[in-house]
C-alpha cells in the first residue's frame, strides 16, 4: 500500500482567494513562473479564477492533506479538445516546495486531465534556469523540445525558456521513444 497523499486538488473556494491573491502578487514567485505579479485584489483574483474555471481552461488549488487549506493551483490553459492537447502550469507557495509537493500535484492533475478532459498530451514553458522545475517534470515524464532564447525579460535581464512535452496517452508517443506519463 502506497504512502498517504499529503495533498488533494479540488476547485477554488472563497476562503481560497486571501492565499491565491498572495500567490499572485508575489513578484519573486511569479517571475520563477514566466508571469508578472499585476497587484491584484481580491476582487481580480475572482475575475481570474472564474476565466480559468471554465471555457478552455481548468484550475484546482492544491491544497493540504489533512487539514484542506490551500498551497497553490494548477492548471490547463488553451484546452484543444479536438487534438486533446493542453498547456499545464504550477504555482506552489515558497514554503511548500522542495518537498515533492508539486510532482504530486502534478501527477494528480495528469490524471484528472487524461480521464475528465480526454487530454492526451500536455506542454509547457518552463525558465532554462528553473533547474528544480524542470528535474520535477522530467521526473513526470516530460521531455525538452525546445528553448526559446532570450524569451523573457525579468529585471532587465533576458531569460531563455524551456519548450517540455509529455504524452498521456500511450498510443500517441510518436515511434522513437518520448516517455510517456503514467
Amino acid at each position: 500500500m502506497g504512502a498517504e497523499p499529503r495533498i488533494g486538488l479540488r476547485p477554488w473556494r472563497d476562503a481560497d482567494v486571501a492565499t491565491l491573491r498572495d500567490l499572485r502578487n508575489d513578484v519573486e514567485l511569479q517571475a520563477m513562473l514566466l508571469a508578472r505579479a499585476r497587484g491584484s485584489d481580491d476582487a481580480a483574483v475572482r475575475e481570474w479564477l472564474g476565466r480559468r474555471s471554465s471555457g478552455g481552461s481548468v484550475l484546482l488549488v492544491v491544497a493540504e492533506a489533512p487539514g484542506d487549506r490551500a498551497i497553490g493551483y494548477v492548471q490547463a490553459v488553451d484546452i484543444d479538445r479536438d487534438d486533446r492537447r493542453a498547456d499545464i502550469g504550477i504555482c506552489l507557495s515558497p514554503a511548500h516546495q522542495g518537498k515533492g509537493l508539486g510532482t504530486e500535484a502534478l501527477r494528480g492533475f495528469m490524471d484528472h486531465l487524461a480521464a475528465s478532459e480526454r487530454i492526451g498530451k500536455v506542454t509547457l514553458r518552463v525558465r532554462a534556469d528553473n533547474a528544480r522545475a524542470i528535474a520535477c517534470y522530467r521526473r513526470l515524464g516530460f521531455r525538452e523540445c525546445g528553448t526559446l532564447r532570450a524569451h523573457a525579460n525579468f529585471d532587465g535581464r533576458w531569460i531563455d525558456v524551456v519548450l517540455m512535452e509529455a504524452f498521456l496517452d500511450p498510443a500517441r508517443i510518436p515511434s522513437g521513444g518520448a516517455a510517456a506519463h503514467g
